[in-house]
Parts: C-alpha cells; structure tokens; sequence
C-alpha cells in the first residue's frame, strides 16, 4: 500500500540468533519520563546485559533499533531466557483510566502465592498441567527420571528444585522490573504480576511452563 514500508538489512559478519527474533523487539505505550515525551512509546530489546557474556542481539540490528531516537529504546535482560525473547515476561495491556495502560510481568513469586492460597483452601490435590510433560514437578524423592506422575499443587510447592529454579527467574525478572520502572516512568501501582512457572534447561536457561505473556 501507499503507506507502507520496510528496510532489508543483512549482517555481513554477524551471526544470527533468536534475539535477533520480532519477539525480542517490542514497544512501550506512550509515556512521559523524568520530563521528557515518548508519544510513540519506546523499544524494548532483549540482551545479555548486565553479564559480560552471553547472547546479543546483532549489532545491525541494535544500531538501527538505536538510530529511532523518537523511540529510544530501553535493552533488558532477556538471555536468562532459552529463547530469549522479551516478550516472554512483559507486555501491556490498555486500561480506560488516566494512565492509560498496565504493565504485566510474568511472576512466580504470585504463581507460589496463589498455590500457597490453594493449598490453605483445601486444594492441594488439585490436578495441575493435564497432559503436559511433568516429570520434573512430579519428581520427588525416589522418583525415577523421566517418569510422569499426576501432578497436584501439593507436589509443585514441595518441589524444592522447581522453587530453586523459579527464585532464580524471579531474580531475573525483578532486575527487568527496576530497569522498566525507571525508563518507563512508571510505579508499582502501573504492574500487575501476572503468575508464571518456568524450569531451567541442561543449560540452565529458562523455559516457560505454562503459557507466557505472549
């Protein structure tokens, strides 16, 4: 159409990976911060940052990501993640007060607390993740690797390696919350925490094990 455009840009001596994937590019509403108007929102890109080491994304990419000034964009810490994307524990979704929007940020701290609510209920036994592959929260002690149990809120909170791994991710996570807070003007009243369960990979990476913010 007449008001449509794109730029093709190939790296010459980069490789590729995952960050370089549109999940890892996303955008912040309209904000205003310390003064100054982002009245197109701005980017948020996921990196290695704050470790030396780790996945980036190209620097094609970045540099002409960094070039849109009007958007400036805001580089996160993403590479805790397997596939390191954003948009596996951040988004927006619109609100009709004065702010306009709401930040939600995927949370295991709240999945545990809502469990623990669960479980003071009464609902310990409740089946969790029918179907799903669960040998890790199913394991407990004695238990065969590999082999699958039912799974119920009881085993998820007596499952000290799921809480290990999850209060690692939710260090991660929390990192990213001031790191937003700070670039997006915004307070604790603009997040909503939005429970999540990850498990680490072999290569202690995070993967999501319910659905993510996407």
């Amino acid at each position: 159409g007449p008001d449509f455009g794109y730029v093709h840009k190939e790296p010459l001596f980069d490789s590729t990976a995952s960050l370089d994937s549109f999940g890892n590019v996303e955008v912040s509403p309209p904000v205003s911060v310390a003064g100054k108007e982002y009245p197109l929102g701005r980017i948020l890109i996921g990196s290695s940052f704050p470790t030396s080491a780790g996945r980036r994304m190209t620097r094609l990419v970045r540099d002409f990501l960094q070039a849109q000034q009007v958007q400036a964009p805001v580089e996160l810490f993403s590479d805790w993640l397997a596939l390191g994307n954003v948009n596996q524990f951040v988004t927006f979704v619109p609100t009709s007060d004065k702010k306009r929007f709401r930040m939600l940020l995927a949370s295991p701290a709240a999945c545990y607390r809502l469990f623990r609510e669960k479980q003071k209920e009464g609902q310990g036994e409740a089946t969790m993740f029918k179907g799903k592959g669960t040998a890790l929260v199913a394991a407990g002690p004695g238990a065969t690797r590999g082999h699958t149990k039912r799974v119920t809120i009881n085993k998820v909170l007596a499952n000290d390696v799921l809480a290990q791994h999850n209060h690692y991710v939710q260090r991660c996570i929390d990192w990213n919350r001031d790191i937003l807070k700070r670039e997006l003007g915004l307070l604790e009243e603009d997040i909503i925490d939005l429970p999540a369960l990850f498990k680490l990979d072999k290569q202690g990476k995070a993967v999501p094990y319910f659905p993510n913010t996407v």
